[in-house]
């Protein structure tokens, strides 16, 4: 399959392939199933987000047996991986410099 060029905001989660705005935090190149697959990411990411913030309202949790913080760090790994396999040379440098980068071997790709 053709793959195209995308732009992508990890924040707002957009991936669109017109530039607008603030959205190209990252340039990657995709086939369609590539994008579906790094959209279905940043929705179960955007789900994670969304519990964090319900299970921080409950002040007896902590961190570290956190399943709900373990899904959002998972996610969030996960998108920056997809981002960085898929991603341009300016994109790879980028995350190569990110201090999580050598733990993407924790996360398996699809």
């Amino acid at each position: 399959m053709d793959r195209r060029k995308f732009y992508v905001s990890i924040e707002s989660g957009e991936i669109s392939e017109a530039k607008a705005g603030n959205n190209d935090d990252f340039v990657i190149y995709g086939n369609p199933d590539e994008i579906i697959s790094l959209r279905e990411c940043f929705d179960e990411l955007k789900g994670a987000e969304d519990a964090t913030a319900f299970r921080a309202t409950l002040p007896f949790k902590e961190y570290h047996r956190d399943e709900e913080n373990d899904a959002y760090d998972y996610y969030m790994m996960k998108g920056y991986k997809m981002l960085y396999n898929l991603g341009d040379h300016e994109t790879k440098q980028h995350i190569e410099s990110m201090s999580f980068f050598d733990q993407f071997d924790r996360i398996e790709d699809e």
